[in-house]
């Protein structure tokens, strides 16, 4: 029952959403979008892995790249509220008030 749930949410929210934006905002005739450069740095390792593949003598047919992430520094991956912090501090403005941590999976990290 629970697993035909979680997959009918799935797909509703895949339906109204377009490239991250909620379809009511994306076809709104009040909404305009300004393009904006962005650099992704897993689309850059791919593409990276795809060009170094390419130039090859031999093909590997059915090989393809992910990107899987990894901390320079070796600690743990960023969270979604440091993230929000960095870029509000890069844009000037102040942060909002800090919301309670959730947990994730019965968890919580110190």
């Amino acid at each position: 029952m629970w697993d035909y749930r979680l997959i009918k949410a799935h797909y509703i929210l895949e339906d109204w959403y377009r490239d991250g934006v909620p379809i009511w905002v994306d076809e709104s005739d009040r909404v305009t979008f300004d393009a904006k450069a962005r650099v992704s740095k897993s689309k850059a390792a791919i593409e990276r892995a795809q060009e170094a593949d390419g130039k090859k003598k031999s093909k590997s047919y059915g090989r393809y790249f992910v990107a899987e992430p990894r901390v320079m520094d070796g600690g743990d991956m960023p969270t979604r509220e440091e993230w929000l912090e960095e870029q509000n501090s890069k844009q000037g403005k102040p942060l909002r008030q800090a919301r309670e941590r959730q947990v994730l999976q019965g968890k919580n990290k110190p």
